[in-house]
């Protein structure tokens, strides 16, 4: 199995959860705090667990660089920068690599949004903290991420557990969305998550 093949099947299978998602943070206007307050505490409910779950699990025996990829106390310094509350760190399970795999797709996914939000919240407040949307900057880490996916071995790796790893990280993040509005949203702005 090619890599660009099992990009292309994460993708697929995770469409319908990656535009519902955008739906949900679309509703969020970066260009306000309470906007960009609501974004950042529900993305930090989502990513933290996550993280935290992939280093229970051991990711940094399977990506090396993984401290370089963290960014749940980037997360931190934003959110204690705004004056926000750290989130509960709810318990998530990392079943295998293959399974993580999945949520690293989820993730460094992310990461490719955040670089055109960071710019809008940017516009609207040079002094906003950023550390979180920025993470990464210049680094190329969804090219490095895609070359450690492609040569993950072949023999016994499980693309429907690197599926169902996309499906829950999507799920994670859809489900802090929906924690952070109110009942008929607010203004519809911009996604949080690039096509990938």
């Amino acid at each position: 199995m090619s890599e660009n093949l099992l990009r292309d099947r994460l993708r697929a299978v995770t469409s319908k959860s990656h535009a519902g998602l955008d739906a949900l943070a679309a509703a969020l206007d970066l260009e306000t705090r309470a906007g960009y307050c609501a974004f950042l505490s529900a993305s930090a409910a989502a990513l933290a667990p996550l993280e935290l779950a992939l280093e229970l699990a051991g990711v940094e025996g399977w990506l090396a660089d993984w401290p370089h990829r963290a960014r749940r106390a980037a997360l931190a310094r934003d959110l204690s920068a705004l004056g926000l509350p750290q989130p509960r760190l709810l318990t998530s399970t990392i079943p295998s690599a293959a399974f993580g795999a999945g949520v690293l797709y989820v993730l460094e996914g992310s990461r490719l949004g955040a670089r055109f939000l960071a710019r809008q919240v940017r516009r609207a407040d040079p002094q906003a903290p950023l550390a979180y949307l920025t993470h990464g900057e210049g680094q190329d880490l969804w090219r490095s991420f895609l070359t450690w996916l492609e040569a993950q071995p072949k023999v016994g790796w499980r693309t429907d557990e690197s599926e169902a790893g996309a499906r829950y990280g999507f799920q994670c993040f859809s489900a802090a969305f929906e924690t952070v509005f109110p009942p008929g949203g607010l203004n519809v702005r911009a996604g949080v998550h690039a096509r990938v």
